[in-house]
């Protein structure tokens, strides 16, 4: 059914329905795919700077993402049901349920973003403290973490900005706001970091400041534009803006397992941090060196991640599941062969790779490189994961994949991990080694569901009650 459509859903001259399935999930994805490259050159220009600084503002970075990951994540279902619902409505072209549906999620974010930056800035010392991080990185990773937190709310407001337009069609403009605030985060890290222009010397803080800088003026043009502008003509009202209960409760709904996920991730991550540190500062700075780098290659996947959740949304909401199942079942096998070619070139280059990054340091370069060879294989099932948790975004069917998450991190991989590398005696390559098998695990998983899964049914229709509300359009 690769483009083929019924009578009723043609009427609709909805190009994301319409045409060929890899030809949308080229043209939806690619700037998707480009917006997700910036943010590896903004991480990769942190990483560059920061180890010109030393190995514990490295370590630090590594030890710090994951507290603000644990904080962000409680609203991160927020907008993955976002998605699902806009995604529905634009699919039976419900323009004014999806206009509703994009005011209302841009309120939920002011009011998640908010409380969870004085909750980040107020605990996440005590975290980094409490797994146990090395001495010697624990005052870096407290003062970057807490500089962070601050930034949530300006996180909040670009995702639900994000989810709004590619839920719609258009990943265009959200590439435009992320590309402002790349430009502005790798203009001022140096300065910061180093003190520039007349600015002190702020090291691990500076990096911080800069992030939070970029992320704030992101957020405020996101609003001025769909403001002025709307979404392909249809404009968010300040009526659409009134908190409507209906879809709160729709959106917790459909959100809660994907934040249970994200926070069930975090925290767990959170337990990695610890076991990692047990082995010392130079594994945790591998880690987070080696992550980045596989993550250049997410690039080439991030972008068909993205356009698949919209995808499949659309294609449900029209009433063409098949279409959506076979947009998963390509996305699954595009993702995992170019995951597969990267490694291939990246391997190979293991060493070097590691030596840009950690000029002159043996130890740590070794390290990575180890980290790439034994968990690179295992990053093709990860992408099956992604896969699957982009099917569960597109079609509001999210309780799945967050059990395969939870199952990847507390279940298996943190104590594999443990297992391999303190209770075996393995040391540092058998953390690795515990890390990848999860990744193994989990992915064959999720390729079940997402070839045999009851996923490919609409969850908008469990919403026509908004249409009756005193807020509507």
């Amino acid at each position: 059914m690769d483009g083929k459509i019924s009578e009723k859903s043609s009427s609709r001259n909805n190009w994301i329905i319409e045409e060929n399935i890899l030809k949308v999930m080229v043209k939806l994805g690619t700037p998707i795919a480009m917006g997700e490259a910036l943010n590896i050159v903004y991480t990769m220009v942190d990483m560059y700077w920061l180890g010109r600084v030393g190995r514990e503002a490295l370590a630090s970075v590594s030890a710090s993402w994951p507290v603000i990951w644990l904080i962000v994540s409680a609203g991160a279902g927020v907008f993955a049901a976002g998605m699902a619902i806009i995604s529905q409505f634009w699919g039976m072209n419900d323009f004014r349920r999806a206009t509703k549906a994009g005011g209302q999620l841009i309120i939920l974010s002011v009011l998640f973003g908010a409380p969870l930056a004085v909750l980040g800035y107020l605990v996440s010392g005590y975290f980094i403290s409490l797994v146990g991080v090395p001495e010697s990185v624990i005052d870096y990773a407290s003062d970057y973490a807490r500089i962070l937190a601050l930034g949530i709310p300006f996180i909040a407001i670009y995702e639900s900005f994000s989810a709004i337009y590619v839920a719609s069609g258009d990943s265009i403009t959200p590439l435009k706001m992320r590309s402002a605030g790349v430009l502005i985060n790798v203009v001022l890290d140096p300065v910061l970091i180093f003190g520039y222009f007349g600015f002190p010397p702020l090291g691990i803080e500076g990096a911080a400041i800069a992030t939070v800088v970029s992320q704030f003026a992101v957020a405020i043009m996101s609003l001025i534009y769909i403001a002025f502008r709307g979404v392909d003509g249809h404009i968010i009202t300040l009526e659409s803006l009134l908190p409507d209960i209906n879809f709160f409760r729709d959106i917790l709904r459909i959100g809660y397992p994907i934040s249970a996920l994200m926070v069930g991730e975090a925290s767990g991550f959170l337990i990695l941090v610890h076991v990692i540190s047990l082995l010392g500062p130079t594994p945790l700075a591998a880690w987070g060196i080696a992550d980045r780098v596989l993550g250049i290659f997410h690039v080439f996947i991030a972008g068909m991640l993205g356009a698949t959740s919209t995808m499949i949304g659309q294609s449900l909401g029209a009433g063409i599941p098949q279409r959506a199942r076979i947009i998963a079942k390509k996305m699954t096998l595009y993702g995992s062969m170019i995951m597969g070619f990267g490694l291939l070139v990246l391997i190979p280059l293991r060493y070097q790779i590691a030596a840009f990054f950690a000029p002159g340091d043996d130890e740590l370069i070794r390290e990575v490189a180890d980290f790439i060879l034994i968990m690179g294989p295992s990053i093709v099932f990860f992408t099956i994961y992604l896969a699957s948790r982009a099917v569960a975004r597109g079609s509001g069917h999210t309780k799945p994949v967050m059990v395969f998450g939870l199952l990847r991190l507390w279940v298996l991989r943190n104590v594999l991990a443990y297992w391999f590398a303190i209770s075996a005696g393995l040391g540092v390559k058998g953390l690795w080694t515990g890390m990848a098998i999860s990744n193994y695990i989990t992915g064959s998983l999720a390729l079940w569901w997402i070839m045999f899964g009851n996923w490919n049914r609409p969850v908008v229709r469990q919403t026509e009650k908004m249409e009756s509300t005193a807020s509507a359009l």
